[in-house]
């Protein structure tokens, strides 16, 4: 399979790049935005950014393998934010962010349904999970805008915040979302 280049809209979702550094840096680098993710550090930290973004490039070399994959969501020719599965081997779980001064402009829920079309196009996975903290009813929000629905109660660990906090999990099955849930 070749690096996908998923185009809506008004947004382009493709792989992350090395490339991505300072803009994931100043984005990631705020607390806002770290704080609702449960494996990004505060404050950034470059040399794990660096590291990361290395690995999800190539993971798409090896994506029949890939337990991960990623995509960096672009508006405009700029990054705003990134969306990725992983579990690839069993139930995929996908997670999203967005920099802050992109929220509130329905960029997460254009992106996110994009890449569940992806996923249920080019695999034969038939459930999605998804999980955000309840203190974040914007990214519940963009979860169940997708079709996404409640199936539980789950702790999320934040590293930015070193603590476990309180998250609702929701799965997408293929049959509801390709129904217009």
């Amino acid at each position: 399979m070749t690096t996908p280049i998923i185009r809506t809209g008004r947004l382009i979702l493709r792989a992350p790049c090395p490339d991505d550094l300072d803009r994931c840096a100043e984005l990631l680098g705020d607390y806002e935005v770290a704080k609702m993710l449960s494996r990004v550090p505060y404050p950034y930290d470059l040399e794990q950014g660096r590291q990361y973004l290395e690995r999800s490039a190539a993971r798409w070399e090896t994506v029949e393998t890939a337990d991960e994959l990623g995509f960096h969501v672009d508006h405009e020719g700029e990054m705003i934010g990134g969306l990725g599965f992983k579990k690839l081997q069993e139930t995929p779980e996908i997670g999203y962010w967005l920099g802050r001064p992109f929220w509130g402009k329905g960029f997460m829920s254009e992106a996110l349904t994009a890449a569940v079309a992806w996923m249920f196009d080019n695999t034969a996975h038939d459930l999605l999970a998804c999980e955000a903290m309840t203190e974040n009813p914007a990214s519940i929000k963009v979860m169940e805008k997708a079709g996404f629905r409640p199936v539980g109660k789950v702790g999320c660990a934040s590293v930015s915040r070193g603590e476990t906090l309180p998250a609702i999990r929701s799965e997408l099955t293929r049959t509801d979302f390709m129904r217009g849930f």
